[in-house]
């Protein structure tokens, strides 16, 4: 009983799969200082390695390709940043100065209705205290988040020096790394693996290019609609619009926390100008669930919308924003595999039952 329950397909593909787990895990702890390039790194490989593979088909060498892709990664980049960084840094400290006048706006906002409501209730107690608490959490959740803003600034730095030599060396050996790994299959497994494989590298390129076509298209519509209607700042809260779109359901209700700061900030108060920021970021998901993800990104994964916003959930709380921006593809590469194991594990063991009955 114990035997035919050890040699069940169902688990042993719990028990490879497990292994496969723990293992990504314990990797992921002990490179965790290096997650982010790496991501970045594997983000730009999926992006670059066909541009790559022309350059190879053409006669160059594989370390020549390498180089020329990265060199034009650095040209762009350096062009990019050069135009962006210096409006950015300027859009961000103008939102620093600008925040204690917001904070002092909805704050008296939110006593003058704490008030209203008491009067109206007929109670006697300091109304005060019932937004203090909340507006100086909400403050401090702001600072922090600026500051955050700041030291990613900062951290840019160490990333442009990071990312383009783990870049090159994605795109000049992973394929060989790829091959030699999976060579070490014995013969059993070896279609296996191979099928596991390129489903995930099929489906991640997908997603990863598709994602990436989808934010900057984000960026570009809420940045043109936050310009056109006055409201502060509107490179960079495009920006972050376009970045926050990267999570899936939770993004773009975070991205239209900060619009609606800054329109409430206005003195006086214009609730015109919070309507239209409410309204560029639901325009901007319009375009993106009508338009954008069905030509970009329709097929890139097949996930039920529980367990994307569960996986966010978690890996927004073990890892934060890059936890939640990696669960999606990381979710869906533990789906592939455990079918791809589970299918290869069940159609040896069927055809084995076959074979002993045929005898």
């Amino acid at each position: 009983m114990i035997q035919t329950l050890i040699q069940h397909p169902l688990s042993k593909t719990l028990f490879i799969f497990s292994l496969i787990c723990t293992a990504i895990a314990l990797l992921a702890v002990l490179l965790a200082p290096l997650l982010l390039p790496i991501i970045i790194s594997f983000t730009l490989y999926a992006l670059l390695e066909p541009i790559s593979e022309i350059f190879e088909r053409h006669g160059l060498s594989r370390n020549t390709s390498s180089l020329s892709v990265l060199l034009i990664l650095v040209a762009i980049g350096g062009i990019g940043f050069s135009l962006i960084l210096p409006n950015l840094t300027a859009q961000l400290s103008s939102l620093q100065a600008q925040l204690p006048v917001v904070w002092q706006t909805i704050t008296t906002m939110g006593n003058n209705f704490s008030q209203h409501v008491v009067a109206s209730l007929g109670l006697e107690m300091q109304s005060n205290g019932l937004t203090q608490h909340f507006f100086n959490q909400a403050n401090d959740w702001g600072k922090t988040a600026l500051v955050e803003g700041s030291n990613i600034l900062i951290s840019l730095s160490i990333l442009l020096i990071l990312v383009p030599i783990f870049t090159f060396f994605l795109i000049r050996d992973f394929r060989n790394f790829r091959n030699s790994l999976l060579d070490k299959l014995p013969n059993s497994s070896f279609e296996m693996g191979w099928l596991i494989y390129y489903r995930v590298a099929h489906q991640l390129q997908g997603y990863i290019r598709g994602i990436m076509i989808q934010s900057g298209i984000m960026s570009i519509i809420t940045t043109i609609g936050f310009y056109s209607i006055g409201i502060e700042s509107p490179f960079l809260l495009g920006l972050v619009a376009g970045v926050l779109n990267l999570i899936p359901y939770v993004g773009p209700l975070l991205a239209t926390v900060l619009p609606i700061l800054l329109a409430l900030g206005h003195v006086p108060i214009d609730l015109w100008l919070v309507g239209a920021a409410i309204s560029v970021i639901l325009i901007a998901q319009i375009i993106d669930n009508i338009i954008v993800i069905p030509a970009v990104i329709a097929n890139a994964v097949n996930l039920h919308p529980l367990v994307v916003i569960i996986g966010i959930i978690i890996f927004g709380n073990l890892f934060g924003f890059i936890g939640m921006v990696v669960a999606i593809p990381v979710i869906s590469t533990m789906n592939i595999i455990y079918y791809g194991l589970h299918q290869g594990i069940k159609t040896r063991y069927d055809l084995k039952i076959k074979s002993k009955a045929s005898a």
